[in-house]
């Protein structure tokens, strides 16, 4: 794939929030609502081979917001200046703003779960979770392994907690572990995410 224009539209991006149940001001009534942590994709809007096993979402700021034009480049595999290489089951998009500053990267590898497709709803029921406990506009890493498909209609239940604080690039920050459990109390997905804290 080439570069591929990418102009985030807040149709879209209320739908996607929506979609993960998130009632989230900065992606529902915000004049420019932020993209949510999941909704970049890591194919670079094209497709990956097989379901979305593992998800590494990564913003150089605060998230891009509807509104912004951004450069979508997909790494091929054997490209030398993969870091990290993607395989043929792998995929890593980078999104560049109008200067041409990296703005976020996505990084997916693919594969089923216990022989069934994975569900990406898993991730971003975590994913709303994590920013309405610690807000959508200071996500700066979330990375998610999904476990076990979540059965369609089930109930997922969401836990996380700080694991460290610091500060980084003049940042103060809190890294996060999260999980979400089925009905039964089984771990369908888990994630690791990184905050901006005020």
């Amino acid at each position: 794939m080439g570069n591929v224009a990418v102009v985030l539209e807040t149709d879209a991006i209320r739908s996607f929030a929506e979609a993960a149940r998130s009632h989230n001001p900065a992606y529902r009534l915000a004049d420019r609502p932020v993209v949510p942590p999941t909704f970049l994709p890591a194919d670079g809007f094209g497709a990956v081979a097989g379901e979305r096993v593992e998800t590494d979402h990564r913003f150089f700021g605060p998230p891009p917001r509807a509104g912004d034009q951004l450069t979508a480049i997909r790494s091929i595999a054997g490209d030398p200046v993969d870091k990290p290489a993607v395989t043929a089951a792998e995929s890593l998009t980078r999104y560049f703003d109008r200067t041409g500053g990296l703005v976020a990267e996505s990084w997916a590898a693919a594969g089923p779960v216990a022989g069934e497709p994975a569900s990406p709803q898993a991730a971003a029921l975590l994913a709303t979770y994590a920013t309405d406990w610690l807000g959508a506009e200071n996500i700066r890493r979330f990375r998610t392994r999904v476990v076990r498909p979540l059965p369609p209609g089930d109930v997922m239940t969401c836990s996380g907690h700080v694991t460290q604080s610091y500060v980084q690039d003049g940042e103060s920050r809190v890294d996060v572990t999260l999980a979400g459990a089925d009905a039964a109390g089984e771990v369908v997905v888990r994630a690791w995410a990184t905050f901006a804290r005020d």
